[in-house]
């Protein structure tokens, strides 16, 4: 990315990491007390991206688009998901950056969502302050999709002819992944933090803050 882009970005902060770590939820905390503008990935994925989508630029979104509830979820391995949700968010990024291109700079933005990968948003930085990466530990995952479903109604991957299996290829590719993210926040030198457990949603708000210090207005909005 060039210099340009990396400065027309400057005032976007990132919150990336594995699924199922917090990330929606501390981000509306962190918004709420300083008034920052929430951008979410998988929101805009999923209601406008996909009108959006090109057969040359995104080719492997297009696929999932496309595919049925077994072929997303219990014919590929765990590790094919893995590389699948990886292709899929990293071609997806470029739609991320033209929408995050036509917001005001006047508000600081937090862009939030698992395909805010390490490899994909190292380039557009101007500082590692202005990431952050979050990545579960098994139990930690499990805990928090528990939790979400029972507030839901219907179990996990109803919609499949096998909802044990697809719901073992998605905690592999989640696990996975988390690995993954870690290992890329190591080479690049970007702050990675493990959820497991031991803070509670304020001092897990509090690390974030603290992280993103550098571009918070000096005073709350609390």
């Amino acid at each position: 990315m060039d210099l340009g882009l990396r400065t027309a970005l400057a005032h976007i902060l990132w919150l990336g990491g594995g699924a199922r770590t917090g990330k929606t939820t501390l981000s509306r905390l962190l918004a709420g007390k300083y008034d920052l503008k929430i951008y979410n990935l998988d929101w805009h994925r999923v209601r406008e991206h996909r009108e959006r989508l090109d057969p040359v630029r995104h080719p492997f979104s297009l696929a999932w688009e496309r595919a049925t509830m077994d072929e997303r979820w219990l014919l590929p391995s765990a590790e094919e998901l893995v590389e699948r949700t990886v292709a899929s968010w990293t071609e997806g990024l470029g739609l991320v950056i033209e929408d995050l291109l036509g917001l005001p700079r006047s508000r600081v933005v937090l862009a939030e969502g698992p395909g805010a990968l390490p490899w994909c948003v190292a380039p557009v930085l101007t500082s590692p302050r202005q990431a952050i990466f979050l990545v579960p530990t098994p139990r930690f995952r499990d805990a928090v999709l528990s939790r979400r479903l029972a507030e839901s109604t219907g179990r996990a991957f109803d919609d499949t002819t096998d909802p044990e299996r697809a719901s073992a290829n998605l905690r592999a590719r989640d696990l996975a992944l988390a690995t993954r993210i870690a290992e890329s926040c190591d080479a690049l030198g970007l702050r990675c933090e493990e959820m497991n457990g031991s803070l509670d949603l304020p001092a897990a708000g509090a690390l974030l803050e603290e992280h993103f210090r550098p571009y918070l207005p000096e005073v709350p909005n609390v």
